[in-house]
């Protein structure tokens, strides 16, 4: 049997999808991206690079890490992710207390734009193998290949698909029905108010020490977080809280509410004065943003030659920071898998075998771990907001520094070159046992 080079379709042109045409492209796979918009592009004004996400990123093309990070805000001491403060005083300690400061050496906390980072991994690929203004409408697929009608009517084959098409993932609709109850993201219960700040002005308000360094804030019924963007110009922050109340809301509205700094006051009236002063510099059109998750886990993430990865498979809460982060380790893990098609120990294995044995390779590395976040990213938020009350001792204080290191570590820690080798590993296995099977039946 010749060796069999399959064709790849990556329907998504946003973070994942660039990463994974990285990722085929360093590996010799061919492929071809599809994107809905007229360019690559992304939304939203800065992005947190976790230390997983930037060593994943080194393993889907060398030095890719290093280029990421030199795109990224950093803290003044590079090894600090974030310092945990308190949003409002307690019985024994003042009003933004250094609860713990939460280290990542090496990395520490890197900050990037969307648009920076998406026009750094589109600079990676081939421009040619970019069809844009491609909105996928449907899937059919067959034993031997896989047909993409999008909406302009237009057709492409491909012999696999890859769905990184984001958390409105059209590939997840398509190959679930649009009617599944997990086909939609569904609301967290939670959100956030969304503001930026000039540097400058922020240190205006409430003094120098602060605002140069990521920050969580624990308070009252909710968290903040504060990060530099922009190589230190401005300050992101985000008010968290539970809005469970506006759920009924929502399903009538968009997942972006409008002028809300009245609610805002309102959510976090009983915290300290540091975050009085910040809420106080916020506009009257501030932006409530919902937090949508796929809580609704599938029994497999992949259909015949169809894969979800990143959002379209898992979205998750933002409260670990580890949304992007997943997404590039299942890319890296994905690459590997695919380019094992491109090269099987064993070529008397028919191709549909051949895909079906790097997906499930794939999913049996991924799935526990990715799963495992989504539920863990949604609790994440009562780690951060329920901390705080008034009796805190010293004894909470070091014990919030060790649960930190070991919460942050356990996700940061995954060794994601060990799970690309046992995908590869369980991939060969699957293959070889498919192929012995097969002899055994020629030979009776």
């Amino acid at each position: 049997m010749e060796k069999y080079i399959p064709h790849v379709a990556i329907v998504g042109g946003g973070l994942c999808g660039l990463a994974l045409a990285i990722a085929l492209e360093k590996r010799n796979v061919s492929y071809t991206i599809y994107e809905r918009q007229d360019s690559f592009s992304e939304i939203g004004a800065g992005i947190n690079i976790a230390p997983n996400a930037i060593a994943a990123f080194d393993l889907i093309e060398p030095g890719l890490g290093s280029l990421v990070m030199a795109l990224g805000t950093r803290n003044p001491n590079p090894d600090v992710w974030m310092v945990n403060r308190l949003g409002a005083p307690t019985e024994r300690y003042p009003d933004a207390y250094p609860i713990a400061c939460i280290a990542a050496p090496g990395v520490g906390h890197t900050a990037v734009g969307r648009y920076e980072l998406n026009n750094l991994l589109a600079s990676k690929i081939d421009q040619s193998k970019a069809r844009f203004k491609k909105r996928l409408k449907e899937i059919y697929q067959s034993e031997t290949r896989v047909k993409l009608i999008f909406e302009d009517l237009s057709e492409e084959w491909a012999d696999i698909v890859i769905g990184c098409d984001g958390i409105h993932s059209a590939t997840r609709k398509a190959i679930l029905g649009a009617e599944h109850p997990s086909a939609e993201p569904r609301f967290t219960g939670l959100a956030g108010y969304r503001a930026v700040f000039a540097m400058d002005k922020l240190i205006e308000a409430i003094g120098p020490d602060i605002p140069t360094t990521s920050c969580i804030w624990s308070g009252p019924g909710g968290y903040v977080t504060m990060y530099s963007i922009e190589g230190g110009k401005k300050v992101n922050v985000g008010f968290w809280r539970d809005k469970e109340e506006i759920r009924e809301t929502l399903a009538n509205e968009r997942w972006v509410l409008k002028n809300q700094k009245a609610a805002l006051l309102e959510d976090f009236k009983h915290w300290g004065p540091t975050m009085q002063k910040l809420m106080n510099m916020v506009g009257d059109d501030t932006q409530l943003w919902t937090s949508h998750h796929h809580d609704l886990q599938l029994e497999s993430y992949y259909k015949g030659r169809i894969c979800l990865i990143g959002d379209a498979a898992h979205s998750m809460g933002p409260h670990w920071g580890q949304g992007a982060s997943q997404g590039m380790e299942d890319v890296y893990v994905m690459g590997e898998v695919l380019a094992g098609i491109c090269s099987p120990g064993d070529t008397s294995v028919p191709p549909s075998e051949s895909i079906q044995a790097a997906f499930s390779a794939w999913q049996e590395v991924r799935k526990p771990q990715f799963e495992w976040l989504v539920h863990s990213s949604h609790h994440a938020f009562l780690w951060w907001s329920a901390f705080w009350r008034p009796d805190l001792t010293e004894k909470d204080m070091l014990d919030r520094h060790t649960d930190a290191a070991a919460r942050l570590g356990m996700i940061w820690g995954a060794n994601i070159g060990r799970q690309g080798e046992v995908a590869k590993f369980v991939m060969q296995k699957s293959i070889t046992t498919a192929a012995e099977q097969r002899m055994r039946h020629h030979r009776f």
